[in-house]
């Protein structure tokens, strides 16, 4: 229900398209009067989609404003709902293009273990699905919106802590038990939570103290000082704007989830050119960045599409 009326505001509020034969003569007029931009008005419309939170609304409106602004001719359905919704979706041809996450194909649909070298997961995942489903993945972002260890920034420093790797060496000095909050989730996952990473990383939390809430109040209970350390994800928007850091994953545990834009053949058939534009977005988005594009709506609650745009704009891709 959250998604669907996520979809209906976006499409209320951008009022994309008024008429396919007014958006077509209006198009043709401004390729004439501008000249070519490598996009054919008698081309398909690209439907661009996303999942339905801030980050992905964010992802998918840079691709709406990128492809709008180049002429390309578009429909909006952000915001359409999960994985499960969108695949069936992009196969079918219901939408055309959206961002997904190497890790979220590798080990939900593929049925593979977690990996933790990126072009390795996404070389793997572009293969497989070209080759099951006919989906093509496009370059993938250097953002990975996995699961972290954060700290307040200035309590790190203050404990000379920058990795995972300094924490477990910290901890097991014994000079103070360090407070950790977490989710009972990641606190019982022994593929990528707690028990595997004190296994990789060589040493244990204390049991009589750690914090245990729910996934978003980790980020409250560490800005209240209620904990030393808290799991949470790397390009959550509150980590710039609460002056956290991520403690660096310097032995690789946690998996890949690089985003990159998956789309339909059909797409890149009618125009070739899109990869060499979409590609200038993946690989200008790391994780402070898009943590702080998140940040900006969730916590200045800003538009995505305002976001989207102003980003496009500081990268040289957008007027």
């Amino acid at each position: 229900m959250e998604g669907f009326i996520i979809k209906v505001f976006y499409l209320g509020k951008r009022k994309r398209i008024l008429g396919i034969a007014i958006g077509l003569v209006l198009m043709a007029a401004m390729l004439a009067g501008c000249g070519s931009t490598g996009t054919s008005a008698d081309g398909p419309a690209v439907t661009v989609s996303s999942k339905a939170w801030t980050e992905q609304l964010i992802l998918g409106s840079m691709l709406l404003e990128l492809l709008e602004d180049n002429g390309y001719p578009v429909e909006d359905q952000l915001g359409l709902g999960e994985t499960p919704t969108l695949r069936p979706a992009l196969k079918s041809g219901q939408i055309d293009v959206y961002w997904e996450y190497t890790g979220s194909i590798l080990m939900t649909e593929m049925g593979e273990e977690q990996m933790s070298q990126e072009e390795e997961a996404y070389n793997k995942v572009k293969q497989w699905d070209k080759e099951e489903n006919d989906i093509i993945w496009l370059d993938y972002a250097p953002a990975n919106n996995t699961y972290t260890l954060m700290m307040k920034e200035e309590r790190a420093k203050e404990l000379g802590l920058e990795s995972i790797s300094d924490l477990a060496g910290y901890i097991k000095s014994g000079e103070e038990d360090l407070i950790l909050a977490t989710n009972i989730e990641f606190f019982e996952r022994e593929e990528d939570g707690i028990p595997g990473l004190e296994k990789v990383y060589g040493f244990e939390f204390d049991r009589d103290a750690m914090v245990f809430v729910t996934t978003g109040l980790t980020y409250d209970a560490l800005r209240n000082d209620n904990a030393d350390v808290a799991m949470g994800f790397a390009t959550d928007g509150r980590i710039p704007a609460f002056n956290f850091i991520n403690l660096e994953d310097d032995m690789g545990f946690f998996p890949i989830y690089n985003p990159a834009p998956t789309i339909r053949p059909e797409i890149l058939e009618a125009y070739p050119e899109l990869p060499e534009l979409i590609n200038q977005v993946a690989q200008a988005l790391d994780d402070a960045t898009l943590a702080e594009l998140n940040r900006r709506v969730d916590m200045d609650k800003e538009e995505p599409d305002e976001v989207a745009r102003d980003f496009l704009a500081e990268i040289g891709l957008l007027d």
